[in-house]
């Protein structure tokens, strides 16, 4: 997989720290950009060239939800939800709000991998254990 461009939405500064550095020296792909909630997103996405966007569901302020659908009714954005949230009802929530991926929280480094290729050609990625699978949507 070619280098790609990632954003990161996530309250916790040292979560954005420890992914920036597993995105960057294991997955060998760059963070653009970092934001601590979606108010400062919408404020600089348009500064950044950004491929996929991982974003937090619960901050202060713009939670990831109302972002991303503010996100889309703007452009296309290839949203990835990082979440503790694993509920089949809150993963129908976020499909309409417009994420095309989600990555529970406690699976990222395992996931996240395989969520970026799924979500960049197009396909959605969600977890297996849930109603919603890239199978049947």
């Amino acid at each position: 997989m070619t280098k790609v461009k990632i954003t990161i939405v996530d309250d916790s500064a040292t979560f954005r720290e420890g992914l920036r550095f597993y995105i960057e020296k294991i997955l060998n792909h760059e963070v653009v950009a970092e934001a601590s909630n979606g108010l400062e997103l919408l404020n600089i996405i348009n500064e950044y060239k950004t491929d996929a966007i991982l974003m937090d569901i619960e901050m202060p302020g713009l939670n990831g939800i109302e972002t991303t659908r503010r996100l889309m009714a703007t452009g296309y954005y290839k949203i990835i939800a990082v979440t503790n949230y694993d509920e089949p009802a809150y993963m129908n929530e976020l499909v309409f709000a417009g994420f095309k991926g989600c990555i529970i929280k406690k699976n990222l480094f395992e996931q996240l991998e395989k969520a970026l290729k799924f979500v960049l050609k197009g396909d959605i990625y969600f977890p297996d254990n849930n109603l919603i699978k890239p199978n049947n949507l």
